[in-house]
Parts: structure tokens; sequence; C-alpha cells
């Protein structure tokens, strides 16, 4: 698990990918994937990065066209559901998506995407139960702002 959890701080300390976006991936990762574990980890994170109850309840709902969600929010879940739902995502998603998103971006939303699947499906198929809810660790943007898990 020691490498696993090293990933996980990559998830949170190198990418590019600004922390509320990277949260919106993982919410939607945890809807579509049916995981409670991530969820639960991930509501009091996410609340912290900027993504408001409102985006929270449609990413619940699978609301992700609704007008009250910006074009970028829209773009980059509808994009995070389809990966998780289709080995291969519609062009005209992917291509929305690329108006949001820079190529590097797109990429880091694919490993975000990739590893909070493997961690929901951990979490899932051995029914890890939610002990501790780590909502009180920082949101990093950059590498430059040090390490969390």
């Amino acid at each position: 698990m020691k490498p696993f959890i090293e990933l996980a701080k990559a998830q949170f300390t190198a990418l590019q990918l600004p922390a509320r976006s990277r949260e919106l991936v993982i919410l939607t990762v945890a809807e579509y994937t049916e995981t409670t574990f991530v969820a639960a980890q991930h509501n009091p994170m996410s609340q912290a990065a900027g993504v408001d109850e409102r985006t929270r309840q449609l990413i619940r709902s699978r609301q992700l066209d609704d007008a009250e969600l910006s074009p970028h929010d829209s773009a980059l879940l509808r994009f995070t559901a389809e990966i998780v739902q289709h080995p291969r995502i519609a062009d005209d998603v992917f291509d929305t998506a690329r108006q949001f998103l820079s190529e590097r971006e797109l990429v880091e939303a694919l490993q975000v995407i990739g590893y909070y699947w493997t961690f929901g499906r951990i979490s899932t198929v051995l029914d890890v139960e939610v002990t501790k809810i780590y909502g009180d660790e920082p949101i990093l943007d950059t590498p430059d702002n040090g390490t969390s898990g």
C-alpha cells in the first residue's frame, strides 16, 4: 500500500490541475463508481477547495448538463463520467473538454480518474469502512505548497 499512498501524495502536490477541478473529478468518480468511502473523504476536501454544496448535489444526482454548472465544470464532469463508464469517450465530450483544459490538465485528469477508480474499487471490493474523515487536510494547488495525503 505504501507505493499506492505515495501516488496519492503526488495527486495533491505535483499536478497543475487546480485543486477545485481535481475535487470535481474525484467526486464524479466516487459517484459513478458508487464509492461511499471516497465520497465521504472528499466532500469536506472539495468544500475547502471551493466546490459548493449545489455542485456536489448535481454530481450526486448525475445532472452534469445542468444549466447551474459553468461550461468548464460541466465539460470536466461529463469528461470524467464518460471515462469511468466507457473505455472510449464520444468525440463531442472530448472536444468540449479540450476547450477548457490544457493538454497537460487532460492527462492529469485522466491520472486522477484512474487513481480514484482504483481506490474506489479497493474500498468497495474490500468493504472498507469510513473510520476517519480527512476533511482537515490542506488542499494543495501546486508542488510548492508542501505535501499532504
